[in-house]
Order: C-alpha cells, then structure tokens, then sequence
C-alpha cells in the first residue's frame, strides 16, 4: 500500500496548484494588437515547467520506494544552521524586490543573479566565479531582449 510521504504530498499540491492556475490563466486579457503572444504566454510556460517537474517528482518518489527514516528533532540553532542558506536566499529575494524599482531591471537581477548563485555554488575558486559571472551576464541581457523585443513587454 502506498502511504503520503513528503515527496508525493509536494508533487500532488503542486499539481493541484498548477491546475487551478492553468484555468484561471484563461482569464488573463487576450493578446492586443501590439502583443503577439499575450500576457498569458509566460505565465503558462511556468505552469508546464512546474507541472512537469511535480510529474518527475511524483514519479520519482513512486520508484523510490519505501519512505526515508525520520531524522532526530534538532534544536533551533541546529535547524537555523541546517537551512541558513535557504533563509538568505528568501532574504536576498525580499531586497531584489525592494531594490527592482530603484535600480531597474538589469542592475538589480544581475546583483540578485550573482550573489544568489555565489551563495549557492560557493565561491571558493577563480573557475566558480568565472561560472557564476559568464551565467548572469549573459542570461540577465538574453531575458531582458526576449522580453523587450521578442514579447514586447517593457521591465522596470
């Protein structure tokens, strides 16, 4: 008998939302004379990407088997050191937020882009940061000109 484990409660929620969204994407405005795809081109790429990363997620935890043990209750401190570079990441995210009006787009995600993933990959090497900088320069230009040009749609 399967039981609900953490992995399959995640990939189900996630499913659900994905079909709530889907639907209620059909409300979004239809695309005007000057927008070839419309508003809802973007919104619906994401909804797919999730739902079919919750399917793989879903699926994966049907594989796996049996339910991983249960690790020992840890104390705050523990917890907090256990996830402190999650709890930064959602902290960088709230000052990229405040900070995208203020600086633009471009400005703003490219600092959000670089110390997000030096938080993530480390930056304990020359290579890492040579990663970390060839990835945000160039993906934080290419979103701006999809965006601008190909979708026509302006970015702070």
């Amino acid at each position: 008998m399967l039981t609900l484990t953490k992995d399959r409660a995640l990939a189900l929620a996630l499913l659900l939302i994905v079909a709530v969204m889907w639907v209620e994407s059909g409300n979004i405005r239809p695309p005007t004379a000057w927008q070839p795809y419309g508003s809802a081109l973007f919104p619906r790429i994401l909804l797919v990407v999730t739902g079919l990363l919750s399917l793989l997620l879903l699926v994966r935890s049907l594989i796996a088997g049996p339910g991983e043990r249960h690790a020992p209750r840890r104390s705050f401190a523990e917890w907090l050191a256990h996830n402190r570079t999650v709890l930064c990441l959602f902290m960088l995210f709230g000052l990229y937020a405040a900070l995208l009006p203020v600086l633009g787009y471009i400005a703003a995600t490219l600092a959000f882009l670089v110390t997000s993933l030096a938080l993530l990959l480390g930056i304990d090497s020359r290579r890492k940061w040579i990663v970390n900088l060839a990835v945000s320069c160039t993906l934080v230009p290419l979103v701006f000109v999809i965006f601008r040009f190909g979708l026509n749609v302006w970015l702070p």
